[in-house]
């Protein structure tokens, strides 16, 4: 549904709106338009007892489609839940108000500023449970730019372990948070490293900070009531949180070529909600969350930092066996087996397994007619080069050539 909205309505929305659409966005939107288009290049799969053959266009690998978006889920979430290790975590979120939402709108740099503070907060809260022992928890953050009405609302989403390495202790349990001093500490933090990114428009942003602080006296809002104690709990978070579309399929409800609706459910009311806009509109709020290319939506910080991944000790929270498990059913023909009950590789005529017989490239053609050409013709050469060779030699012994 929503390639079929982007197909039949990005070029006149990019004509309207060119000059404010950053490059990443169009070349997203461009790849998820033509994902598994056969004419942007394919492979081709034939039978080889029956000749059937089968052509699969080339997918776009790309997070903001909704099914490569999958994929990209789902690898991201077995390489995370393979980083953990095996001790209860605790899902975190740490927000940001509504005041502060468009300053990350403006300089998307920023972003970077929301996993960063909140593993400072957390390192500093563990710090002060013993100060000799400089604990040190495994954090792994996700940057999320929506909320579930798909409107600008960035924030972090932390997975946190229930505990920390120290200097001395291998490891000590933490399994109590104190919410109100990391909502505060969270607060000051945000504020200051935020104030330090502006060059203009200090004053008017001091009079916002200051505001903030009578409003939110309390401070930012963080929580986290949700314990996660097992693998397969660990695999549905980072399944729900890592790196997914702004908006899945599922929830668009109807779409009539003018207008889009869909759904949310209402985490405050736990209501479900129905929006109905333009398709303008939602073009707008679906490309506003596409990540500048290089930019890391994901981060790993503290124990799970890869130059302290040696140092951890605990055993991992999936085993060898899980993994490989895991390995040999995430391939493509796998998917398509377990999620749809066929093997899309079986001959329909004759049920014989299908193998690749052909790469096609748009402006190339087929590589395999290209590697035959580029073969004969370097053969041709060599051949050419030893006629030469051979009558050069024959000419200095007196024989005629051989080859004229």
């Amino acid at each position: 549904m929503i390639k079929e909205i982007f197909s039949n309505h990005w070029d006149d929305f990019y004509e309207v709106y060119k000059d404010k659409i950053r490059p990443d966005v169009v070349k997203d939107v461009t790849r998820m338009i033509d994902c598994g288009d056969i004419s942007k290049g394919h492979i081709v799969y034939s039978c080889s007892k029956c000749g059937e053959e089968k052509k699969l266009g080339f997918t776009c690998k790309s997070r903001f489609c909704s099914s490569c978006g999958k994929i990209y889920v789902d690898e991201r979430a077995e390489k995370m839940s393979n980083t953990l290790i095996q001790v209860k975590h605790r899902h975190m979120v740490f927000t940001v108000p509504e005041e502060l939402r468009i300053y990350f709108r403006q300089d998307r740099k920023r972003l970077s500023l929301l996993p960063q503070i909140a593993y400072d907060v957390l390192k500093r809260y563990f710090k002060q449970i013993n100060k000799k022992e400089n604990y040190t928890p495994g954090v792994v953050s996700v940057i999320h730019t929506f909320g579930r009405d798909l409107k600008w609302n960035p924030h972090a989403h932390l997975l946190v372990t229930e505990g920390a390495m120290g200097e001395i202790t291998e490891w000590k349990k933490c399994p109590y948070f104190h919410y109100e001093r990391l909502r505060k500490s969270w607060q000051t933090g945000l504020l200051k490293a935020l104030e330090k990114t502006i060059k203009k428009g200090r004053r008017a942003f001091k009079n916002i900070k200051n505001k903030l602080y009578a409003v939110y006296k309390d401070g930012f809002y963080v929580y986290g009531d949700r314990q996660i104690s097992d693998s397969k709990s660990a695999m549905k978070y980072v399944g729900r949180y890592t790196g997914r579309p702004a908006i899945a399929n599922s929830r668009i409800i109807d779409y009539d070529g003018k207008t889009v609706t869909y759904f949310y459910d209402d985490h405050k009311s736990g209501v479900r909600k129905e929006i109905k806009i333009s398709v303008f509109e939602f073009i707008k709020r679906v490309i506003i969350h596409i990540a500048n290319s290089g930019f890391k939506m994901i981060r790993y910080y503290g124990i799970y930092a890869g130059k302290r991944k040696h140092k951890c000790k605990v055993i991992k929270m999936v085993d060898d066996k899980i993994k490989e498990i895991q390995k040999k059913y995430k391939s493509w023909r796998k998917r398509i087996q377990l999620s749809f009950g066929h093997d899309p590789l079986k001959c329909p005529n004759c049920n014989t397994e299908m193998t690749i017989s052909d790469v096609v490239y748009p402006g190339i053609g087929s590589v395999l007619k290209l590697i035959h050409d580029r073969t004969y013709e370097k053969v041709k050469k060599e051949i050419k080069e030893l006629k030469e060779s051979h009558d050069v030699i024959k000419g200095k012994l007196g024989f005629e050539p051989l080859y004229k």
